[in-house]
């Protein structure tokens, strides 16, 4: 899929950016991870936030800065870490003590025992030989959640994207409105100037001027509209971006000529591709197979374990000597009775998996359901888009018809502000029908 078909077979992000990004991700992970937010302040930050920025330069500045992206990449490397964490229980513990002690032995004779300096030092292992999969079940979960974790971590990237694509389109969406309200204001205002020269000519009523003000008043209202609506989005987009709602962000001039094509898969395509490869549904197949080696861990605890302990002391008590000692111990440990504690804990763990199973379900048709709309959405985008392009040649050209005529004194001031207010209409609908398409 290219990057004229976006979000149909992960629901969430054109899979272009995708590709070219995930690359450029990979090697500025650390920086990501490192990156504070004092750091956006600095003047080279503020020399780029004056350049006109494109899409994929918004994108680029979002993955470094968003927070959601060091949170995601933060988690993974905890995931890694509790993986090692895991892997340590197949090696043995081993321990040393040092001790230094100063007494004065007990004496029931009378006579005043001589103080005594004892020094001792000591090692110590312990290794656990074999267990039923506790060890082999914890290890597993470990890297079933270190894979859920990575998987979570592209999709969070996936949603910073999408964001940063939302809201860039939402901007580019509301400056178009506000120039075609402002062209609407423009033509108001020009008629409003006709209706006064035909009304000092005694061929116009006060009562069309009225109608013009009017007009022209609800114009300029739906300007003031369109700026505050386009303030919040600039708010939200340099949210979006890693930047304090009010930091000034230029965009880069958008190509009006910009028409996404249609995906050459058919449904059917589009939604095996979202199954396997959505990372939010691999994310909870991962949580499932954590669930199964939970499951496995919980079970061995209940088993018998065979673990190997060996110890060895050197004690020296100054001006009487020294001695030695060591010790071996294999031992078979067998729980008995736990107060059913062993029995709770594994029907915590089947409905732990039970549960993760059904998630699998219930996501499964929320991405098929996702996939669906998406694709129906961009059909009926591109025909609406077809559609507000013929609404808008007509409106246009049946505005200047009709301010010609009443000029003329062949059309009436309804017919004018009629004509100019379907015009008005048509130039959003054809910006929002655009801007639809884009965002499918």
């Amino acid at each position: 899929m290219d990057r004229a078909s976006p979000r149909l077979a992960f629901t969430v992000i054109p899979l272009s950016i995708l590709c070219i990004l995930a690359s450029l991700f990979l090697t500025t992970a650390p920086a990501i991870a490192g990156t504070v937010a004092g750091g956006l302040g600095t003047p080279s930050t503020d020399r780029a936030n004056m350049r006109a920025m494109t899409l994929m330069a918004l994108v680029d500045r979002a993955l470094r800065n968003n927070p959601e992206t060091r949170i995601a990449w933060d988690a993974f490397r905890s995931s890694e870490a509790g993986v090692a964490l895991q892997r340590a229980g197949y090696w043995p513990h081993i321990t040393g003590i040092l001790d230094t002690q100063h007494l004065r032995p007990l004496n029931f004779s009378g006579r005043n025992a001589p103080a005594q300096t004892r020094y001792e030092s000591s090692i110590s292992l312990s290794y656990l030989l074999w267990d039923f999969g506790t060890r082999s079940g914890l290890l597993h979960q470990a890297e079933f959640q270190r894979d859920y974790e990575g998987l979570s971590k592209d999709q969070a990237l996936q949603d910073v994207i999408l964001q940063v694509e939302q809201a860039y389109y939402q901007v580019v969406g509301l400056r178009a409105v506000v120039t075609a309200n402002r062209q609407s204001l423009r033509d108001a205002q020009a008629n409003l100037d006709a209706v006064k020269e035909r009304k000092s000519s005694g061929l116009a009523t006060v009562g069309d001027v009225y109608k013009a003000e009017a007009t022209m008043a609800g114009s300029r209202l739906a300007l003031d509209q369109a700026d505050g609506q386009l303030a919040v989005a600039r708010g939200k987009w340099a949210v979006a971006v890693g930047s304090a709602p009010d930091t000034p962000l230029r965009l880069a001039a958008w190509d009006k000529q910009e028409k996404p094509a249609l995906p050459t898969q058919g449904i059917g395509e589009l939604l095996a591709e979202a199954r396997g490869a959505r990372p939010q549904m691999l994310a909870a197949i991962a949580q499932q197979k954590a669930a199964a080696a939970n499951l496995e861990a919980v079970r061995g605890r209940g088993l018998p374990t065979l673990s190997f302990n060996a110890s060895t002391c050197h004690s020296r008590v100054a001006g009487i000597g020294a001695s030695s000692q060591f010790n071996t111990l294999v031992s078979l440990n067998v729980p008995i009775f736990s107060g059913f504690g062993d029995q709770a804990a594994n029907e915590q763990a089947q409905v732990q998996l039970d549960s993760a199973n059904a998630s699998i379900d219930q996501l499964r048709t929320q991405v098929e359901l996702q996939v669906w709309q998406a694709y129906q959405n961009l059909h009926a985008a591109a025909a609406g888009l077809a559609n507000s392009q013929a609404q808008l040649k007509s409106a246009q050209q049946a505005a200047d018809v009709s301010t010609a005529r009443y000029r003329n004194g062949l059309d009436t001031i309804l017919d004018l502000l009629s004509a100019q207010t379907v015009l008005a209409n048509a130039r959003v609908q054809y910006v929002q029908s655009r801007l639809c398409l884009l965002n499918q």
